[in-house]
């Protein structure tokens, strides 16, 4: 009977470690970068995400922009604090702040949401909202619903945590090609101009950055996500 209990207590609690540790997961800011579609609430529109409606793009200095409607964009800051994604923004004498949580590499929830009128706190709720990153595999496997119709978007671009091993991208801006994705001599750093076009021939994840070795007219190297992020790739 005492080993019986044992067992049962050794069982209930790796049940409730695996439970908390789906939960936990370590990121940083650039696990967060990049562009999120919103998963659609409605339940006639099951496991769907929005082309661009409510699209999240979270930029590496701390800038997000939402599309809500059409041709219109709502701009905040984001930053990461004890853990977690808070967001503020701000009207007149009102005070925003959205918190969300990684729940996956591909999965971001966001888990609450309050609002302080001149000072005092009015709204406290969970929204129980979940993005999707765009480009990963977990994407590709959803319906996609575009509830803008054939409106562009100038938020429509590549996003590069998401490059595919084998294609080729036309670069927008000058772009760094590294001899190495480890720290090294900067003297033999190249650059590949605007317009020139990369091909993407391996790729690793260094301290949660994305390194992409890459084919160029500037010669063969690694270029990391943190240096195309913003650019329109083609």
């Amino acid at each position: 009977m005492i080993y019986k209990s044992i067992y049962k207590l050794v069982i209930a609690t790796v049940a409730i470690f695996a439970t908390t540790a789906s939960y936990s997961i370590e990121y940083s800011e650039d696990d967060i970068v990049g562009q999120w579609k919103m998963v659609v609430k409605n339940p006639a529109h099951k496991n769907t995400v929005s082309k661009r409606y409510m699209r999240h793009t979270f930029f590496p200095d701390g800038k997000l922009v939402i599309e809500n409607k059409v041709d219109s964009e709502e701009k905040k800051r984001w930053e990461i604090v004890d853990g977690r994604v808070v967001v503020t923004s701000s009207y007149k004498t009102s005070k925003f702040i959205e918190y969300y949580e990684l729940r996956s590499l591909d999965k971001l929830a966001k888990t609450r949401f309050k609002s302080i009128i001149d000072g005092k706190p009015l709204a406290d709720y969970d929204p129980k909202e979940f993005l999707i990153r765009q480009g990963s595999s977990t994407e590709q496997k959803m319906k996609k619903q575009d509830i803008f119709g054939s409106v562009s978007s100038a938020m429509d671009f590549i996003d590069p945590n998401t490059l595919e091993v084998g294609s080729s991208y036309i670069l927008s801006k000058k772009t760094p090609v590294m001899p190495s994705y480890l720290p090294s001599d900067l003297s033999s750093m190249t650059y590949a101009n605007k317009g020139q076009s990369i091909r993407i021939t391996a790729q690793k994840k260094v301290r949660n950055i994305i390194w992409y070795q890459v084919e160029s007219k500037a010669g063969d190297g690694w270029v990391n996500s943190t240096a195309l992020f913003g650019q329109q790739l083609k």
